[in-house]
């Protein structure tokens, strides 16, 4: 799509604030990187991500298990690449596990601020029988995380889901997969349109977080014809489509992937029953609002991605509305997604590059 260059745009300018500034840390090399690889500029991904290898070991589990995805995804084979994988994958692992310990001891189990979070990107760093010893940590966090109010992906039941969902739990031959999801049903059939206004599924009523979109990421692309039904159907459906046509026409309407039309875009390739509900004119509408956004950024905010958090630049920041519409053209599965969400919505053990 021709909306997508809007994305090479803020790239190459991403590109040249490198070139002026002569350096940037591991976490900033490795976001250009993972923008220029789903932008399919490969050789580009490339001489970024050795960079921001050769930085060291970095104490965010985010930064270094996707700094260790791309060396598999965007460097030639050979002895180098290699020993990069070995070294970077038990770099990864530990920091991960770190993480992973500590938030267990404090009862953090949220998705995108907890173990939970932590858990997908351990499961997708180990190997069978590492799994195998993770797996009923991880179903207890799930269960956990199911017992929220909220039915949102990112803090709520739906991430619980996910996790199941990950851990290859099916809807109709696992119970607790079952019940799980028949009562978030349930609860979606019992809501009237008005709690779009109430903020309970997000900033609009209509978000990656907590809406419909993030629900529907979560149950994945193979997800049970009568559950996708009850969902479709549920009161609130039409009037949230409705909402994201509000939301395309005012200009002050927020795009980032958290809480705005970033995650709605990139939901659309995540979750079908999403975009089949968008429909192809509002997948174009949506790609356009972005490119506009993209090329109205000015130098500051460009500026800043070199000194934000990678987890803010991805869900709150440019970065993320840039990645969100690389994915309206990329053919290949948006793995980068862990951890905001379960990659192209199916189980992390089928992504298969990262061993």
């Amino acid at each position: 799509m021709a909306e997508s260059d809007a994305a090479r745009r803020l790239l190459r300018r991403l590109v040249a604030e490198l070139r002026q500034r002569g350096h940037a840390s591991p976490e900033a090399l490795t976001a250009l990187a993972l923008l220029a690889s789903r932008l399919g500029q490969q050789g580009l991904a490339a001489s970024l991500t050795e960079l921001a290898f050769r930085g060291g070991q970095v104490p965010d589990f985010r930064v270094s298990w996707l700094r260790h995805r791309l060396v598999g995804e965007c460097l030639p084979p050979g002895p180098g690449q290699a020993e990069r994988l070995v070294r970077g994958r038990a770099e990864a692992v530990e920091v991960a596990d770190a993480f992973y310990r500590h938030y267990l001891e404090n009862g953090d189990h949220d998705l995108i601020n907890g173990a939970g979070g932590v858990a997908m990107i351990l499961w997708d760093l180990a190997d069978e029988p590492a799994r195998a010893r993770t797996a009923p940590s991880v179903a207890e966090i799930a269960m956990s995380i199911m017992e929220q109010g909220s039915p949102g992906l990112y803090h709520g039941r739906s991430g619980g889901i996910l996790l199941l969902r990950m851990l290859g739990r099916r809807y109709g031959q696992d119970r607790p997969m079952t019940t799980a999801v028949d009562a978030l049903i349930r609860d979606l059939e019992r809501l009237t349109p008005d709690v779009l206004d109430r903020g309970w599924l997000g900033v609009g009523g209509v978000t990656m977080c907590y809406g419909q979109p993030g629900m529907l990421t979560a149950l994945g692309p193979g997800v049970d014809q009568g559950v996708l039904a009850g969902l479709i159907d549920a009161p609130i459906t039409g009037p949230a489509v409705q909402r994201l046509d509000e939301l395309l026409a005012d200009p002050g309407s927020d795009v980032t992937v958290c809480h705005g039309l970033a995650g709605l875009s990139l939901a659309t390739r995540l979750a079908p029953g999403w975009r089949d509900l968008v429909g192809p004119g509002r997948r174009a509408r949506l790609a356009a609002r972005l490119a506009r956004h993209l090329d109205r950024t000015d130098d500051r905010t460009v500026t800043a991605v070199f000194d934000t958090p990678l987890k803010m630049s991805l869900i709150e920041g440019t970065l993320g509305v840039a990645l969100a519409l690389a994915e309206t053209e990329a053919t290949s599965r948006p793995w980068w997604g862990v951890c905001v969400s379960l990659g192209d919505g199916s189980a992390a053990a089928t992504m298969g590059s990262s061993q």
